[in-house]
């Protein structure tokens, strides 16, 4: 009996510990979205943070430039569904490596695409993408140069790279968490899935009714 209830206080103490975990790796990117509203509420940032056709750009820049990334990069392949689930595999690991080396935006640069924009031929799909990138960024600037004046135009510019760069970052870390929380769940990841896969199929037949 005691060691039945050993274990059962063993497996209560592992899952709340990965509670505990699980709440400190999401808390992350919230936090960080918080602190992007607290920076932008400063009187000079107020202005260019409250157009669209600025920010919405360069955030979706940003955006796609990390999924460039990933798939440019030696890592990109782990990012496979099998290779997610794999018991041993790349996301197979402990939280702090997760977070020191699959999560840390630092890690991953741009050395990959640097060929690619030289010769597009290397990978079309890729190079077309980065110039969808180069176009949003080409919106962005224009913009802050057609609603923006003064200070607030040196702002909008400075916070044009700045936004890519945040969104660069929570894109990648936000991506390598989907990917280990899928392998530290996986049955139960599976589970979930297929839950709401069955949902949205009840809704399809029955009109959302």
């Amino acid at each position: 009996m005691d060691g039945e209830f050993g274990r059962l206080l063993g497996w209560v103490a592992e899952l709340g510990l990965r509670g505990l975990v699980g709440c400190l790796l999401l808390s992350l990117p919230v936090m960080a979205f918080a602190g992007l509203g607290w920076f932008h509420r400063l009187p000079h940032l107020r202005s260019y943070w409250r157009v669209p056709i600025i920010t919405w750009p360069a955030m979706s820049a940003g955006v796609a430039l990390a999924w460039c990334i990933l798939y440019a990069d030696p890592f990109g392949p782990s990012f496979r569904i099998s290779a997610v689930f794999e018991v041993g595999g790349p996301w197979d690991i402990p939280w702090t490596t997760f977070l020191t080396n699959r999560a840390d935006p630092a890690l991953y640069g741009y050395e990959k695409l640097l060929p690619v924009l030289r010769t597009p031929d290397i990978d079309p799909s890729l190079a077309l993408a980065l110039l969808s990138i180069g176009v949003l960024l080409v919106i962005a600037v224009v913009a802050a140069l057609v609603y923006l004046r003064d200070m607030d135009l040196a702002a909008g510019l400075l916070g044009i790279p700045f936004l890519v760069l945040f969104s660069q970052a929570v894109t990648i870390y936000v991506t390598a968490l989907f990917a280990y929380t899928l392998n530290t769940l996986n049955f139960w990841a599976a589970l979930v899935a297929l839950a709401v896969l069955q949902y949205y199929r009840h809704l399809a037949t029955h009109g959302g009714r």
